[in-house]
């Protein structure tokens, strides 16, 4: 109910809900937080917060709603990993070429 509410807000107010985040620049940003250990640590105590919440006691509603926040921080870490490591692999293709040009 509640999703379809904040849907019918942003009908009236015509604001575009863009859902795009498959931008080059967002990915390539991603793949620089991820060796930060800034970005890693605050995953973590976010992650250890909504787990502190969901322990205390919490409604249906809050229950789903920080489940979603939890599964969204897995996503963003996962996809900041997955996009370092693309990073990684293309420099070393690189380093490995002007290697072998040497």
């Amino acid at each position: 109910m509640r999703l379809l509410l904040i849907r019918l807000l942003f009908r009236l107010l015509k604001i575009p809900f863009n859902r795009q985040t498959d931008s080059p620049n967002i990915k390539e940003w991603l793949g620089l937080q991820y060796p930060l250990k800034g970005f890693r640590d605050y995953i973590s105590n976010r992650d250890f917060q909504i787990l502190q919440r969901l322990g205390e006691g919490v409604s249906r509603e809050e229950y789903l709603s920080y489940l979603g926040q939890r599964t969204e921080l897995g996503k963003l870490l996962t996809e900041a990993k997955t996009n370092f490591e693309k990073a990684e692999k293309k420099r070393n293709a690189v380093l490995r070429e002007t290697k072998a040009e040497d």
